[in-house]
């Protein structure tokens, strides 16, 4: 996501005359975000982000918090640092510092008596360099979320002690100093617009008049909300006070949207991130089963060749000193046919040697070839299996359940080693449960979710869905009673359910199979999650459709708890 300082001069004027002053109430933190509870609102918090991928800021509400808390590994000294110095205090004000995309927060803290202690925040949104910094009332660094060392800038640096200087000043003239913007290279060199803005105004230049142009980029860096439009073009988020050609524009008030921009992009940003990690584990662990099932298919090769070996090195043996050495072949006559035999030989070996590596070969293909030829069928079984997680981690958009299902794969690929003899109780592999009416729907995340709903869930008589013929969720529908039927509507969401979590899930209509879980039964030696079943009945349903029972769709809770 990148943000022009335009946007910035209207976040500053929105906060200011619609959220401060106010007090913060708490405090949440994580690696790259914080968060502050505005006294002025039960549900709204005033997010920061300096991860290089999404940041900037906004409001957000407490469903937005509680998934983000999720996402943090542990504490931070600059998190302690920003509860310390700023909880319980309130925010006075805020200014745009150099129309640039830095907000500068002025604050104080009561500490007894009467007294309070001023202090500031400084929240810059410059792309990797981004950071969130606290000053003392003097202006000096008490304490930055990312520390910046003299190597890594010659301009300043952004160390505790030292006295905090804003990043380098733009270069060009504010808007007064220029007069009238004649043409885009005016544009180009004006303070407050950036250059995603300028480009996109350059390119249609043209096509109004210019004191169009000048009444509309004035009214852009007054920052006055209600003469804003939200835009998106790609990954550039701006304002402009109308539509401009290939920028879409965005609903909703414009804190509320900045924030709702930035948890969007973080989240997907730690969505790439999990799925590139599980990944990685997973193409080691596909190499891994390859390579054995090679082996396997090796070990046929040389079985089938067992009795040429075995001859082959009888012959060397019986040969001796008439195998010239360094030879890479030698002819020798087949005592059973009377012809000739060409052996193949190491040069730098002797006969003999040779003859003990033709020796191995026979021994190392002595085996069952049919129970063999069964290990290879269930290898390969694993490894459709694998390459499956892969397409239905893909399928989970919600950053908690991809989270949890993708550390349930990766506890699945390399199990945690325990140190006591006592068998402990798991937590059951992660799936979903959702309800309509009295019915209860339930869908598995990954192979071992899969399974579980099948085979530890459902009862005989309980309806389980699938994909026709396609990877994907087992999703698994009872009903409120022994004897009684789902009803339609349960049967539907079931069944877009399992075409959401699929291959499928961005196709218009889908086919979905249902039976019965009796009619259900898991492949001896095959892979986990592998399953037959007969007498299906099939629907053709919206992956989307479930969506439309608010409901139901609001029932949705993650089960990986015991």
């Amino acid at each position: 996501m990148s943000i022009g300082p335009e946007l910035f001069t209207a976040l500053a004027r929105s906060i200011g005359e619609t959220v401060l002053p106010c007090r913060i109430g708490k405090i949440e933190t994580g690696d790259t975000w914080a968060a502050f509870r505005l006294s002025s609102g039960k549900d709204r918090w005033l997010l920061f982000s300096w991860n290089p991928g999404s940041y900037g800021c906004g409001l957000v509400g407490e469903d937005g918090i509680a998934s983000l808390k999720k996402t943090r590994d542990s504490r931070s000294s600059f998190g302690e640092a920003l509860k310390r110095n700023f909880q319980n205090a309130s925010i006075l004000s805020v200014r745009q510092l150099n129309s640039d995309r830095v907000l500068h927060f002025a604050a104080e803290r009561l500490v007894g008596a009467g007294f309070s202690v001023p202090l500031s925040l400084v929240f810059e949104g410059t792309e990797r360099n981004s950071n969130l910094v606290i000053l003392d009332e003097s202006g000096s660094i008490l304490e930055p979320a990312k520390h910046i060392h003299g190597d890594m800038n010659r301009y300043r640096m952004i160390l505790p002690g030292i006295a905090y200087t804003p990043p380098p000043p733009l270069k060009g003239k504010y808007l007064g100093e220029t007069g009238e913007i004649e043409g885009p290279e005016d544009l180009r060199g004006l303070r407050g617009i950036g250059r995603g803005l300028s480009e996109i105004l350059t390119r249609f230049w043209d096509t109004r008049p210019v004191r169009h142009w000048n009444d509309m980029v004035a009214r852009t860096l007054s920052g006055e909300e209600q003469g804003l439009l939200i835009l998106r073009q790609g990954s550039l988020l701006t304002v402009f006070p109308e539509p401009l050609p290939s920028c879409e524009v965005l609903p909703g008030p414009l804190l509320e949207r900045c924030g709702e921009e930035v948890l969007s992009s973080y989240f997907l940003g730690q969505r790439d991130r999990i799925l590139s990690g599980v990944k990685k584990a997973l193409e080691r662990e596909i190499k891994s089963r390859k390579r054995h099932r090679d082996g396997l298919e090796n070990q046929i090769c040389l079985s089938e060749r067992g009795n040429e070996f075995l001859k082959m090195g009888n012959l060397l043996l019986a040969a001796g000193d008439l195998v010239p050495p360094r030879a890479r072949a030698v002819e020798l006559q087949d005592w059973e046919t009377g012809e000739p035999l060409l052996v193949p030989l190491d040069e730098n070996l002797t006969a003999s040697r040779n003859a003990e590596k033709y020796f191995r070969k026979y021994k190392k293909g002595k085996v069952d070839r049919d129970a063999v030829r069964k290990a290879i069928l269930s290898i390969e079984e694993g490894i459709s299996e694998l390459e499956e997680q892969v397409e239905t981690l893909e399928s989970i958009d919600d950053p908690d359940l991809l989270s949890v299902s993708a550390r349930d794969v990766m506890e699945w690929l390399v199990p945690k080693k325990t140190t006591s003899a006592r068998k402990h109780k798991t937590a059951p592999p992660p799936h979903i449960r959702l309800e309509n009416g009295g019915d209860l729907i339930y869908i598995g995340l990954n192979a071992r979710g899969n399974r579980h709903v099948t085979f530890k869930v459902a009862a005989p008589t309980d309806l389980w869905f699938h994909v026709h013929e396609i990877p994907g969720a087992h999703v698994i529908l009872k009903t409120a009673g022994k004897d009684e039927a789902p009803a339609d509507s349960s049967v539907e969401i079931a069944a877009s359910l399992a075409a959401w979590f699929s291959r499928a899930k961005n196709s218009g209509k889908v086919q979905v199979d249902y039976t019965e879980k009796k009619n259900v039964r898991s492949i001896p030696g095959s892979a986990i999650a592998h399953v037959t079943y007969v007498h299906p009945k099939t629907i053709l349903v919206s992956p989307e459709r479930w969506k439309e029972f608010p409901e139901a769709a609001r029932s949705r809770q993650l089960e990986d708890k015991m």
